[in-house]
């Protein structure tokens, strides 16, 4: 793995409404980087900031959202400051994303093999087009590639539709691949699939790997690494084993506990007590404290994101004071999975 990261995000700021340094804050100074052939999971409840987060990388913030601050290097160019041309040329050739639901990624009007087409010749790739399209069905594990790249989204399965959204992604050989919820509308067996078929493509080509998700389960099976995303920040980052083993911020190990355990199938699952806090309204403190049965006088003061040990940071007092929460939630990678 190159010690040069393919993705480097420093202290990201993405609002919706409002004017400069107004708004409701998605995404508040989220700072993290995913290195060639790595994988990073992003993971948190819906509302943390994760799509977002995704969506800035790329320059697609929907209207009336927008890039407030902070640096996106990938390999080296910081594409905030890119025109809207030069930006269009990077992603597809240095960036590509697989999104959540196939049925709205794909246009239903027309055919599977004119819209990879149209990836390839967005960016001067109409040579041999026909067998590229091909190739990259195939590669996906597509049974009868000329067959499927005529038909259109409505005609095929869900599991088929991730794939061509995955061969989507991919059809350019980007160097770094965003997969947003990828597996939310398949069932168990089809999410495995198509967690391993990515898995195995952005390993041979020597890709990053970008993967949000709110599941414990497919962070364990894909992840070099894991960012937790908590009211718009990042409030943990460590190797996945470390997050399994020695969680250090309450928010993530609430998470863990959340886990159903096929162990003890009778077993009521634990809750988070409360709700996530109004993003609209400024914040005071730590985001999670009303919700954490660990705060004290402390947590009335905001935590920065700290290192607690090499490669493990923590945005909690108790954690940066050295402090212990317990025993760790009852969730190791392999019961997870």
């Amino acid at each position: 793995m190159s010690d040069v990261p393919v993705l480097k995000v420093e202290e990201l700021i993405t609002r919706f409404g409002g004017g400069p340094g107004q708004g409701v804050t998605a995404v508040d100074h989220v700072s993290f980087s995913v290195g060639r052939g790595e994988t990073l999971g992003i993971v948190g409840e819906s509302g943390s900031g994760k799509s977002v987060t995704a969506m800035s990388i790329l320059r697609l913030v929907p209207r009336p959202g927008r890039i407030d601050g902070g640096r996106v290097e990938l390999n080296g160019v910081d594409l905030l400051p890119l025109s809207e041309d030069e930006i269009r040329k990077r992603r597809g050739t240095e960036c590509g994303m697989v999104f959540q639901n196939p049925m709205t990624a794909l246009n239903p009007v027309f055919s599977i093999g004119w819209q990879m087409g149209e990836a390839l010749r967005a960016h001067g790739r109409e040579r041999n087009s026909s067998q590229i399209i091909e190739g990259s069905l195939a590669g996906v594990g597509m049974p009868d590639p000329q067959r499927q790249a005529n038909s259109f989204p409505h005609q095929m399965s869900g599991g088929m539709r991730q794939r061509v959204v995955i061969a989507l992604g991919l059809i350019n050989e980007p160097q770094l691949l965003i997969a947003d919820e990828p597996t939310t509308a398949l069932d168990v067996t089809i999410q495995a699939q198509v967690l391993d078929l990515m898995k195995k493509l952005t390993s041979e080509k020597g890709a990053a790997l970008l993967m949000i998700t709110h599941n414990m389960g497919v962070i364990a099976r894909m992840c070099d690494r894991v960012a937790v995303m908590y009211a718009g920040e990042v409030v943990e980052e460590a190797p996945v084993d470390e997050i399994f083993s020695n969680a250090r911020h309450p928010y993530t190990r609430g998470l863990l506990r959340s886990v159903p355990d096929g162990a003890r199938p009778l077993q009521k699952m634990p809750t988070l007590p409360g709700e996530p806090p109004d993003m609209s309204r400024p914040f005071d403190g730590c985001r999670f404290r009303a919700r954490c049965e660990f705060a004290d006088h402390r947590c009335s003061a905001h935590p920065d994101l700290l290192e607690i040990r090499p490669g493990h940071r923590s945005r909690c007092w108790v954690a940066q004071a050295g402090e212990e929460f317990g025993p760790q939630p009852d969730s190791e990678a392999d019961n997870v999975v």
